[in-house]
């Protein structure tokens, strides 16, 4: 079970004897959590508060990411405070067969972990059930005093030791913070350290801004994201006084080049990932799809309009804030949480008007300024 104290969450183990229970009570000690597994970097920032406070507690975090460098090199960008350094970060095989199957193997033959947690952030309707499975063989194979602990939602739940009745439709936040502090014999959520980059990116909240407003077009999944012709009327509605700048990937980025007018005056960026983020840091509105850009801006407390349209956002960021989302409700389909559409075209975002994210911008780009940072 979980103990609590000083702010933080402890795993209390009872550990297994072949004689009476009272004569081996519960004690508190290090232990290690085999920690996962996040293919989004919104999903692992959100989860990013119970790492650190079990970190914080002195035990050792085996972090399992699919093996994207992208998100590889997102983990080294969040702040999981001074103990960082019992953070160890594994990947698990997206794909790749037998090889990629052996490779996991050899890893996990080296762990001896106590708890194997599976993060409940993906909806149920596209949560794995390879995960489960795999990391019920290894446990099997390898982990035999350890206790895998998940929502009872997930796939395969069956083969869990611990399942957790906790509400997928909570924001990713809570969600997290809910399910593994039902570990435990109480249901409350003790306190934990909000959402942070580490200190470079953060100081930069503190300086003027460089634009006031950065445009992020991306997202993990097409259905997510909005025409690219709907950026045409948007440059249009939006006074060329404000100065503007357009960050993703290249694929993006070349498609809104050419699109928009060459007076537009907007600033076109490509990049890695922390440039990406340093400049959501130094923005004074931002506005993005359903993807990691919005967890960034979030985090960082940058005034934001985020596009919704096959998720609610409820279900995805905690209400409050400084995120604006905008969600459209008119499709029976909506919303299905799933990776795919199964219509001819994504009708729930690709709906949304111009001129209703273009008020929704000028609103908060008209707003008094505030202090830029908001320290911890």
């Amino acid at each position: 079970m979980i103990s609590r104290g000083n702010g933080t969450a402890t795993l209390v183990f009872d550990r297994p004897s072949a004689g009476p229970a009272a004569d081996h009570p519960s004690v508190e000690r290090p232990f290690t959590i085999v920690y996962g597994a996040f293919k989004a970097m919104g999903d692992l920032l959100n989860a990013s508060p119970v790492i650190a406070s079990q970190l914080n507690s002195g035990h050792k975090i085996k972090l399992l990411l699919f093996p994207v460098k992208a998100l590889r090199e997102f983990a080294d960008l969040i702040d999981f405070g001074p103990n960082r350094g019992n953070l160890e970060i594994l990947n698990i095989p997206a794909s790749g067969g037998l090889k990629a199957l052996r490779e996991f193997c050899s890893v996990a033959s080296r762990l001896d972990p106590d708890l194997v947690w599976i993060s409940p952030h993906a909806p149920r309707v596209v949560a794995s059930w390879k995960i489960p499975l795999l990391l019920w063989f290894s446990k099997k194979r390898y982990w035999r005093k350890a206790r895998i602990a998940g929502a009872s939602s997930e796939r395969f739940s069956s083969l869990f030791d611990v399942r957790v009745p906790v509400n997928r439709d909570l924001p990713y936040l809570e969600r997290e913070q809910l399910a593994f502090s039902m570990l435990s014999d109480t249901q409350s959520i003790s306190p934990m350290r909000p959402i942070a980059f580490i200190p470079k990116i953060r100081e930069l909240r503190k300086g003027p801004p460089l634009y006031d407003l950065l445009i992020h077009p991306g997202a993990s999944v097409p259905s997510r994201m909005w025409p690219y012709q709907h950026y045409v009327e948007l440059a249009r509605l939006i006074p060329s006084c404000y100065r503007k700048v357009a960050v993703g990937l290249p694929r993006d980025i070349e498609m809104l080049r050419r699109l928009l007018p060459a007076d537009a005056g907007i600033e076109f960026l490509t990049g890695n990932l922390e440039q990406a983020i340093t400049a959501i840091a130094r923005s004074r509105v931002v506005l993005t799809m359903d993807s990691g850009s919005l967890h960034f801006a979030k985090a960082l407390d940058v005034p934001s309009v985020a596009l919704f349209g096959k998720s609610d956002p409820a279900t995805v960021i905690s209400p409050g804030g400084r995120v604006l989302p905008i969600y459209e409700r008119k499709f029976p389909c909506q919303p299905c949480g799933k990776a795919g559409c199964s219509q001819p075209e994504a009708y729930c975002i690709n709906s949304i008007s111009p001129q209703t994210v273009a008020d929704a911008l000028l609103r908060l780009l008209e707003e008094p300024s505030r202090p830029r940072f908001l320290d911890e």
